[in-house]
């Protein structure tokens, strides 16, 4: 009896390490993710070639994280996670330091500053959001089933933490130094955090069984969502009925087609089609695709609201990034706040239930925002609101996920909602300069009039009324997996 009660007190601590490993993963991604937010308009500035792809830099590292999350989960799921998440986590750190030193690379290999360079090396960190279906894989494996909620909560309000952080401390960094060096310096943590994943994540057995990747699928629906997302970036300059504009929006038009049939018969696809049969999972998968759409929306406009001069028709007019994080501080505080309850919501309430509350609260948060905006305290007022939305969603998600799916299908089935997730992320920031682009201040680049802002968010109210639609209608369908 002694025995097991040692044995058992070790699995103990071993979990709760590797749960502190995981979160502390989950908020330096986040904290990087976010801590170019309050700078953008500077980061466009410093690069005196394509600075009109600025909404890239959030786009491209979501493009090719929903490209190749799933592709990460199923490779956990064939040949284990340990190794997977120590490989995945070494790219993320090139990445990162490639990012940092993009504009010297760039003028050693080009000549000048090209933000193409920039936006490779976001790319390449974008294979690094392949760590989270293998961290909710971890926890899913090692963790008794009735502590999974907590955990999976846990992990996933540390994108909220690392949210909070990245906006004030992020927006600190940048206004004191540049954001190349906020860069340099939060690699030093993340390549501690890889030395640690080595010894406190125990190596496991994999489940392999001889499958294949889908690579066809993978390459299908990249250049689906690249094209898309091309003919929306561009079409504000090369004119929304040009050939060329026409023919990126045909060629992701056929691509998507051709990617649904070709994972209707492909034995290991990237999107398994038979897991939406479970309404569950398509209810999930959906919410998260316009939870992703709008969260982004919300990210890639407000600085640029807070900044706009105040003679040039804005409210605020900061010019000190640092100060911009502090006013977008109310959204992160509250995700943080209810991220970190909303496991334990879903554990007691039903995940789909929370679900269902955070999107409606999601909805309002936006339709008060397009009202409340002049002075901070409205502006505040509204951020909460949203950022509790924005918090019971996300995390309810993986809850879901993890409710509808045996466990052996968990990877997969994480993954592609990460997938559709960050799809909806990767779109929003090109949605929001196309719809923006009307608005824009004469001989002011990346400055808009207030009335884009208003279009914008309401744009965002209307999907986040769509995402709440969808969590209420399906909230009863589908059928739960088994946990084991």
């Amino acid at each position: 009896m002694i025995r097991l009660t040692q044995e058992q007190n070790a699995s103990t601590k071993g979990n709760i390490s590797i749960l502190v490993l995981l979160s502390l993963i989950s908020l330096v991604v986040m904290f990087v993710e976010i801590m170019l937010v309050p700078d953008l308009r500077q980061v466009a500035s410093d690069f005196t070639n394509g600075a009109e792809w600025i909404s890239w830099v959030l786009s491209i590292y979501l493009l090719v994280g929903g490209v190749v999350t799933p592709i990460i989960g199923k490779l956990g799921d064939i040949y284990g996670t340990r190794n997977l998440l120590i490989i995945v986590m070494i790219i993320y750190l090139f990445g990162l330091l490639g990012s940092g030193f993009s504009i010297s690379i760039s003028n050693a290999l080009l000549g000048e500053a090209n933000i193409f360079v920039l936006l490779f090396f976001r790319g390449v960190q974008g294979i690094g959001m392949g760590m989270f279906p293998l961290a909710f894989s971890v926890i899913r494996n090692v963790f008794p089933q009735e502590r999974i909620p907590f955990a999976l909560g846990l992990v996933s309000s540390m994108f909220a933490v690392g949210t909070s952080i990245g906006l004030v401390l992020g927006g600190w960094l940048t206004s004191v130094d540049t954001w190349n060096f906020a860069f340099h310096l939060v690699a030093i943590p993340f390549a501690v955090l890889i030395v640690a994943a080595f010894f406190v994540v125990k190596k496991e057995q994999g489940v392999e069984k001889g499958e294949k990747i889908d690579a066809v699928g993978a390459a299908l629906l990249g250049i689906s969502v690249f094209c898309l997302l091309y003919a929306v970036t561009a079409g504000r300059t090369d004119g929304w009925t040009s050939t060329k504009i026409i023919s990126f929006f045909v060629v992701s038009a056929v691509t998507a087609v051709a990617f649904v049939l070709w994972e209707r018969r492909s034995s290991e696809p990237i999107v398994k089609l038979s897991l939406f049969k479970n309404l569950g999972i398509l209810n999930a998968t959906l919410v998260a695709f316009f939870a992703g759409l709008v969260m982004f929306l919300y990210y890639q406009t407000m600085p640029f609201f807070l900044e706009t001069p105040v003679a040039l028709g804005g409210y605020y007019g900061f010019s000190d990034t640092f100060i911009v994080g502090l006013h977008m501080l109310p959204t992160a505080a509250f995700q943080f706040i209810f991220g970190m309850t909303g496991g334990l919501a879903s554990k007691k309430y039903g995940s789909t239930n929370v679900m269902v509350v955070g999107t409606a609260i999601m909805a309002i948060g936006f339709l008060v925002l397009t009202q409340f905006n002049d002075v901070f305290w409205k502006l505040a007022v509204s951020q909460a609101i949203l950022g509790t939305g924005i918090a019971l969603a996300m995390s309810s998600l993986i809850n879901v996920v993890m409710d509808f799916t045996p466990k052996q299908e968990f990877g997969v089935s994480s993954g592609m909602n990460t997938l559709f997730r960050t799809i909806g992320g990767a779109i929003g920031p090109a949605l929001s300069a196309a719809v923006m682009a009307p608005y824009i201040i004469p001989g002011f680049e990346e400055l808009y009039r207030y009335e884009g802002f208003d279009r914008i968010w309401t744009v965002a109210t209307v999907f986040a009324i769509v995402a709440f639609l969808i969590a209420l209608i399906f909230r009863k369908g589908g059928k739960q997996g088994k946990s084991s």
